[in-house]
Formats: C-alpha cells, structure tokens, sequence
C-alpha cells in the first residue's frame, strides 16, 4: 500500500500561529512533532515512509516548510486545485513501471490518538479497496457538529463497510441533531482508500476533464519528459474540485468504514483547546504563561509572557507579532481576521517576522519606517542563498558571528565579525556560509520597495524561481 499525504492547505483558521507560507500541517500542535510529520509516523508499521508521497504547494516545498519536506518523495503543485486534481496526479504517478498500488490518501493536518483503532480500520478498508470499492472512513459522532460534512450509510447489512447512501455538506445545528440521533451518519474524515486504477477510471466516467488532462500529462513524462516540470506547466489547466464532488458523489462504489480513534480535523482553536492536556483548572497553556485564577481557558505564548487574571472560556495566542483574543466558542471567526488582514495588505496573514529558508532564516526586527527595513540573517554551514538582484532596494550587511563569503557582480569577498559590506541597487549577488557555524548577520534595505518579491534570481540551487 502507498500513502498520499495531502499538504497544502492555505493557514487561515489557526491565525496567528499558521499563515499562508506556514499552515497548520507544518505547526507543532501537540507534541513534538508537526501534524504532517504526525500524520506519517502513525501510518508505521502498516506503510513505511518510503512509501508516502506528499502532495503541498510548490511554494511550501522551497519556502518555510522546506526542511518539514526535504527528505520525503513530494508532489509540487504550482497552484492550488483542491483534492481531485491532486488525487489523479498521486494515481497516475504511483501507476507507472506498471504497478497498481492501493492508495490510501489521507490529508495532513489531522490528529488520531487511537492509532490501534486507525490500523484496524485501515486493513478493513484495504480489503474492500482490493475488490474495486472506494472506501472512505466514517467518524462515528460524538455529538452533533456543524463544522464537518456527514456521510449516510445503509446500516441494516452486517458487514465492516457499509454501502453510502449520501453525502451532505456541513449542515446547521438542527440537522446535525437530526442526524446523530437517527443513527447511520458519520462525520466526513476526508480519509479514502482505493486502488489507483480504480479512481482513475471513476474520474474518467464522473470528471473526464480532469482525466483527460492527467493523461494528457501522463503520456508526456513517459515520452522521457521530466514528470515535476509538466505538473509546474500543465497543473493549472485542471479545475478546482474535490474529489467528494468529482467522483464520490455520483459514483455506486463508494463504502464507509465506521471508527472511532480520537479523530480531529484540529480546525479551529477550539478544537486545539479539546485535544490539547488541561491543568487544574480546565485551562491549555503553552508556552510562558502565568494564569492566576484563570478557568477553561486555552493559554499559548511562543515569544513572550502571557499574564492572565480572572479569565473564563477565553482563547489567547500570543505571537512576535500578533495577538488573537476571543470567547471560546467563537474561534471559527478567526477567518474573518484573516480576511481583513488580506484586504488590507498586511503581512501578517502570509508570514510570520521569523521567516524560515533552506538556507536558513531571516527575522524582521524593524520595518514600521518608510524606506527601510531591519532583519537579522542566519545562513546555516555549507548553506548558500541565490544568486540574485534587487531593482527598487540597496542592502548594507554586518557581520556578527561567522564568516560571510560574498559574490558582488564580478568579485568575492571574504567579510568577518564586526565586518561589513553594501550591495548596490541592480547589483548580482549572493551570500555563502562556507564555514562550520552558524552565519549571523544584521541587514539594512534601503529603498521605495522592500518587499520580497523585488528579487530576480539567475542561480538557485533550491530550484526556486
């Protein structure tokens, strides 16, 4: 069996902590590891990693995910289509040399605590996948809920699957009720198993628009193309779809798995409040907090002290940058921030000041003036930034800890602690670590237009563009 792990979710609902250059998939949550890193290690000892493949946005992939993603197989999609796309992509790939594997998908920012009862299902949904059946898992329902989509299922036969009947979209409060009270409804986990010919052939009855073009894309990279640079070509022409609407909606093979294994979509801070451990009070801290006389609230600072007093059902994340306050109960609004935040063209929605690299990363520590902006640097050993040019900025480096080896136009140059250099407007350069530490430097731009954008790269070995 292969897995498809689905990675490339766009950050909005957990605001301040995920942003569009990192989404949730890539946020420590609970514990140690980040949700996709999670999400892989509970597929052993069924599916080894060797067999997952990551399906994320290109930009992930070279951005602040980078060493989340850089020793698995990775999927790069140049723009987002939504899951059916994805899913044909994933199974025309695992199709070639011949082989028809079963493919288990599964999105990547999801938690399961009873991975026992996850393994269980799972075998019984590879047996019913074998025999050409589209199987998704059905989470039983532990109380009515308006943020997830149900399934209906046929429950008066005996079997481990049961034949759906319907999806529904996410209903109201009513419905829902309705629902876990008539029984055969489950929650929608967005979980699939099936043999990758089997969803090909579905997709080419239901969507053949989306068939059409993977093949399309198929007979490219087996006349010796290279596959990762069609998808960046071709990708774009697919619609934007999900594989719910696309196929199993109208196909007659699709089956459920009933289970129950401490499943969450981890959506919203709400749900992180439900997973997360509780102190004597009913409140989730994180991080440096001092709640006095605090209850069931959840507490999360990653930069700074949180002083609490006499707070009762609140939410308070706390980040370098930003601040989310609100009622518990009331964080699904928290897109309603981001959105406002896009309309105003802050930053602040797409990254954090702390900016991850595969070089390394950069910090803004200033950048309120107008025509300058402050950052520190750091550029890991053997790690080499691209060479570039900026047309609306100049840069001035110090050296703080490290040595930097610079390329400026036609010249190298060796600059040591304490030690500076000016990078001109419209001048080529690059920086380097060819030592054994860390790379610690302060930069300042100067100029009409500092943002990130104002680059033009001609070398890179990360293959950004």
């Amino acid at each position: 069996m292969k897995a498809v792990v689905l990675a490339g979710g766009s950050g909005s609902r957990l605001w301040p902590l995920s942003r569009q250059q990192l989404p949730k998939q890539f946020l420590k949550l609970s514990g140690e590891e980040s949700l996709l890193a999670a999400t892989i290690s509970r597929l052993s000892p069924v599916i080894e990693e060797d067999d997952v493949w990551v399906v994320t946005n290109e930009a992930h992939a070279t951005g602040e995910a980078f060493s989340d993603l850089e020793h698995l197989h990775t999927i790069l999609e140049p723009c987002g289509r939504n899951t059916a796309p994805a899913i044909a992509l994933a199974a025309a790939l695992l199709m070639q040399d011949g082989e028809d594997p079963t493919m288990l998908v599964l999105p990547a920012d999801h938690l399961i605590q009873d991975i026992s009862s996850f393994h269980e299902a799972l075998e019984k949904a590879e047996q019913e996948a074998e025999q050409g059946k589209l199987v998704t898992f059905g989470i039983v329902p532990e109380h009515p809920d308006t943020g997830f989509g149900y399934i209906q299922a046929n429950i008066n036969v005996d079997t481990d699957a049961l034949p759906v009947k319907r999806f529904t979209e996410k209903p109201d409060l009513a419905t829902a009720k309705v629902f876990v009270a008539e029984g055969g409804y489950f929650w929608n986990s967005g979980m699939f198993v099936w043999k990758a010919s089997v969803i090909l052939m579905q997709l080419q009855q239901h969507s053949p628009d989306i068939y059409d073009e993977v093949m399309s894309m198929q007979a490219l990279w087996e006349s010796g193309e290279n596959w990762q640079e069609i998808v960046r070509q071709r990708f774009q022409n697919m619609p934007s779809i999900s594989i719910d609407y696309a196929v199993l909606e109208a196909s007659d093979k699709v089956m459920v798995v009933p289970v129950s294994m401490g499943w969450s979509d981890v959506g919203s801070w709400d749900a992180v409040y439900d997973i997360s451990e509780k102190d004597s009070n009913n409140n989730a801290v994180n991080g440096r907090v001092m709640a006095i006389d605090c209850h069931n609230s959840l507490l999360r600072s990653e930069s700074r002290l949180i002083a609490a007093v006499g707070l009762e059902n609140i939410i308070a994340v706390e980040t370098p940058d930003a601040i989310l306050l609100c009622p518990r109960g009331e964080s699904q609004r928290v897109r309603e921030v981001v959105d406002s935040l896009k309309v105003q063209d802050d930053a602040s929605y797409r990254e954090h000041v702390t900016v991850k690299r595969p070089w390394g990363s950069y910090t803004v520590l200033e950048s309120l003036a107008t025509g300058f902006k402050l950052k520190r640097i750091a550029v890991k050993p053997g790690a080499s930034l691209s060479l570039q040019s900026h047309q609306h900025r100049s840069e001035h480096w110090i050296v703080v800890s490290g040595t930097a080896t610079v390329t400026r136009d036609t010249e190298v140059l060796t600059v040591i602690k304490n030690e500076s250099t000016y990078i001109p407007i419209g001048t080529k350069h690059r920086l380097q670590n060819r030592g054994k530490i860390m790379l610690q430097m302060i930069e300042v731009q100067v100029g009409d237009y500092l943002e990130e954008d104002d680059i033009e790269r001609f070398e890179d070995i990360y293959g950004r563009k």
